[in-house]
C-alpha cells in the first residue's frame, strides 16, 4: 500500500510510481509531477485525503489516501510480483463490505489520549480498527471468535500487534517485500506499507506455542498485578531481576493499546511508572512510583540476597533517580556493569554515570548478622567499618577486560564514602565521620591495591589473579564535573609528579561537556585543594596522612562557598541561582543534614537548576530526605 501526495500544482503524485526507484529500492530525492512536470520533494508535498464510509463507526471519515500497488505471491514454488488487477481490487472492496458483519464485535475504541496513541490523528487514523486493512481485521475477529482459551488469546495479541499498517515495506537482496516490520517503541505508520498474509502468521504462532515444552516447569507462577503490591510473604524470595520502565523511553500503555483492545482490558495509566508530559507525569512522579515498587522488592527479598536491575536511558537525571530509589528502598549498590546484548554478557563498567548503553545494576539486601551488629554500634565509629567490611565482601574482587585487570570503581575510596553516606541518610542517621577521617581509617583497616581497597582475605585472591593478568586498565575518565577532575588528576599524578604547565594541556583535552549550572573550579584551584607541590614546583598525590588534612581544609573551603549560596538563596529575589559549585553543595547539604537544618537544603535545592539537582545522586538523596522532614 502506498500513499498519494499532492504537488504544488494540485496534481496527485503516487509515491510508489514517482517517488521511488523501484529497480534500486531507494526513495528519490526529487519527484516529478506527472501533471505539470514540476520537481517536488516528499517533504514539500501535501498529503492527499479521501472521504469514505466507515462501516464499523457507521459514519463517514476522512483519511489519508492509499492504494495497493504491488502484490507478492507464490506460483509453482516461485515468488513473483505483480501489479493489482481488477479482480484484486474487487477483492479489496469485498473485504471492506464484509466488515459490516463484525460491526458489533470488532474493537472500535478511540485511541487513548497520548503522544504516540494519537500521533496518527492528523491522517484520519483515530480508532483502533483503523490500524488494520479490512481483510486482516476480518480474519483477526474470526480467530477471536474461536478463542476459548487464554493461551489462544495470547497468540492473537502477538499477531495483532504486528500485522497492521505499522509494518514497513523494505527492499532486500534485489527484491521488494523481504524483511521489514513495525518500528519498535512507536505507532508510526510508514509511507511504504507491507500488508502481510495473516494466515501464515497465525499458523506459525500456533506452531511455536505447541512446541513449548512445559513438562519441566515446577509450580510456575505468573502474576500480572502491580509490583507496588506484591502478594508475597516477607523475605520469601531468593533473587529478583527487574527490567523497569526507564523514564520517558517508552509510553507503554499507549503502545499496548492496540493489542489490549482485542482483550478489552486496558492498562490503568494512573500509576504507570513513566515520565509523560501529556499525562502530567514528572520525573518526581516516576521516582516516587519506582521507589514504592523497590521498597516492596526489599520487603519480599531474603536478607543477604541480591537484586539485579537492567537499565537503559541516556538521561543522567533518570539514571540518578533509579540509583536514588534503589538506595531509599534499603538496597546497597555493589556493582554497575554494561550489558553486551549481542554476546549476552556483562562488561566491567569503569564509570558509575555512563548511560550511553544498557547497564546492569547489582544490589543486595544487607544480611541479618550485619543488621544486628549495626544496631549495636550505630552510634559509634565501629558501625562505619562494619558497613565497609560488609560492602567490600559483596563487591567483585577481580575483573578482566581485554586480557587485562580492570579497575573496580566501587572499591575506590570516593565511591565507598558515597555508599556510606547513602546508607546512613537512608536510615535517617547522622554520618559519624568526615571524608578525611574516612580515608585515613580506610587505609588503617583495609589493604589498598591500584587505588582500590580489599579485606585481608580478598587481597590475596586479587594479587593471585592480577599475576595472571598483570596489565592494568585504569579508570577511563572524561572530566565533566569537579569530582571527575579530582579523580582524573589523581590517576595522572600517581604515575609521576608533574608541573602545572605539563598538566594543563592534558587537562584541556580531558574536559568534556559540563552539566549546565555546574561550575568546575580552575585547574590551579583543584590542585591547590587536593594535591601537594614539591620543591621543584611539581604536583603529586599526598600520602595518606597529609591527604586527610587536605580533605579537612578542602571541606572548610567548600562550606565557606556553600554559605555564600545559602545567603543568596535566602535573600535574593531571583527565582534561581544559575551556576553553582556542586561539590560545595554536596558538602553543605551533608552539613545541613548533620545539623538537622533541612529547610536550608530545600531552600537552596529549589533555587538551583532542577536538572542539576536531578542529575546528582548525592544532592538528590539529601533533598529527598529533607523534603520528608520539613
Amino acid at each position: 500500500m502506498f500513499y498519494f501526495r499532492k504537488a504544488y500544482s494540485g496534481h496527485e503524485i503516487l509515491f510508489w510510481e514517482d517517488g521511488v526507484n523501484q529497480d534500486e529500492g531507494i526513495v528519490l530525492e526529487n519527484m516529478t509531477c506527472p501533471g505539470c512536470s514540476s520537481q517536488n520533494t516528499k517533504s514539500n508535498c501535501e498529503n492527499t485525503f479521501e472521504t469514505h464510509y466507515d462501516v464499523i463507526l457507521d459514519q463517514s471519515i476522512r483519511q489519508k489516501k492509499m492504494v495497493p500497488v504491488l502484490i507478492s505471491y507464490v506460483h509453482k514454488g516461485k515468488k513473483l510480483l505483480k501489479k493489482p488487477d481488477s479482480k484484486d481490487l474487487e477483492l479489496f472492496e469485498k473485504a471492506r463490505q464484509e466488515t459490516s458483519k463484525i460491526r458489533s464485535t470488532a474493537p472500535n475504541y478511540r485511541m487513548m489520549f497520548g503522544q504516540e496513541s494519537r500521533r496518527n490523528d492528523k491522517y484520519g487514523i483515530t480508532h483502533l480498527h483503523h490500524f488494520y486493512f479490512d481483510k486482516n481485521l476480518l480474519a483477526l475477529q474470526k480467530y477471536h471468535d474461536y478463542c476459548d482459551d487464554p493461551l489462544l488469546l495470547g497468540i492473537l495479541t502477538t499477531v495483532a500487534f504486528r500485522i497492521n499498517k505499522r509494518y514497513s515495506l523494505t527492499y532486500q537482496a534485489g527484491t521488494w517485500g523481504a524483511g521489514g516490520g513495525p518500528t519498535s517503541g512507536t505507532l508510526y505508520i510508514p509511507s511504504l506499507i507491507k500488508d502481510l498474509n495473516i494466515l501464515p502468521m497465525l499458523r506459525q504462532a500456533l506452531k511455536k506455542r505447541i512446541k513449548v515444552d512445559t513438562s519441566g516447569f515446577v509450580n510456575p507462577c505468573i502474576g500480572t498485578g502491580s509490583f507496588s503490591k506484591l502478594l508475597l510473604d516477607n523475605e520469601s524470595v531468593d533473587y529478583i531481576f527487574l527490567d523497569p520502565p526507564f523514564g520517558s523511553n517508552l509510553n507503554y500503555s499507549e503502545l499496548n493499546f492496540i493489542w489490549e483492545g482485542w482483550l478489552k482490558c486496558f492498562t490503568n495509566i494512573a500509576e504507570e511508572a513513566i515520565e509523560h508530559k501529556k499525562h502530567n507525569k514528572s520525573l518526581d512522579f516516576y521516582k516516587n512510583i519506582l521507589t514504592e515498587c523497590l521498597r516492596e522488592a526489599f520487603r519480599v527479598l531474603k536478607q543477604g540476597k541480591w537484586m539485579t536491575i537492567e537499565f537503559s536511558n541516556t538521561k543522567a537525571s533518570v539514571w540518578n533517580v533509579v540509583q536514588n530509589s534503589i538506595t531509599q528502598a534499603g538496597f546497597i549498590i555493589a556493582n554497575v556493569s554494561a550489558l553486551d546484548k549481542k554476546k549476552g554478557s556483562f562488561i566491567a563498567q569503569t564509570t558509575p554515570t555512563a548511560v550511553e548503553q544498557d547497564l546492569v545494576i547489582s544490589c543486595y539486601k544487607p544480611s541479618s548478622e550485619f543488621d544486628q551488629k549495626f544496631k549495636q554500634h550505630q552510634n559509634t565509629d565501629v558501625a562505619v567499618w562494619d558497613f565497609v567490611e560488609e560492602h567490600l565482601n559483596h563487591l567483585p574482587i577481580h575483573l578482566v577486560k581485554d586480557n587485562a585487570t580492570t579497575a573496580i570503581i566501587e572499591r575506590s575510596p570516593k565511591i565507598l564514602f558515597d555508599r556510606l553516606i547513602a546508607f546512613y541518610v537512608q536510615k535517617g542517621l547522622p554520618v559519624p565521620i568526615d571524608a578525611g577521617a574516612f580515608q585515613k581509617g580506610l587505609r588503617e583497616r583495609f589493604i589498598e591495591r591500584d587505588g582500590m581497597f580489599f579485606t585481608n582475605e580478598q587481597v590475596q585472591e586479587y594479587d593471585k589473579k592480577k599475576a595472571e593478568n598483570p596489565e592494568f586498565i585504569q579508570l577511563s575518565i572524561l572530566v565533566s564535573s569537579e569530582q571527575d577532575g579530582v579523580l582524573w588528576l589523581k590517576n595522572l599524578l600517581t604515575e609521576k609528579a608533574l608541573a602545572y604547565q605539563d598538566i594543563q594541556p592534558l587537562w584541556m583535552q580531558a574536559l568534556a561537556g559540563v552539566r549546565k549550572g555546574d561550575v568546575i573550579p580552575e585547574l590551579a584551584d583543584i590542585l591547590e585543594e587536593n594535591f601537594l607541590k614539591d620543591a621543584q614546583g611539581k604536583w603529586y598525590v599526598p600520602d595518606p596522612e597529609n591527604e586527610a588534612d587536605l580533605e579537612k581544609l578542602r571541606t572548610k573551603r567548600l562550606l565557606k562557598q556553600f554559605e555564600v549560596y545559602k545567603k543568596e538563596a535566602l535573600t535574593t529575589k531571583k527565582k534561581s541561582i544559575k551556576e553553582v559549585r556542586v561539590e560545595a553543595l554536596r558538602a553543605g547539604f551533608k552539613q545541613c543534614y548533620q545539623d538537622k537544618d533541612f529547610q536550608s537544603i530545600i531552600t537552596i535545592g529549589d533555587k538551583i537548576p532542577n536538572k542539576l539537582l536531578m542529575e546528582d545522586e548525592v544532592l538528590l538523596q539529601f533533598y529527598d530526605i529533607a523534603s520528608s522532614r520539613v
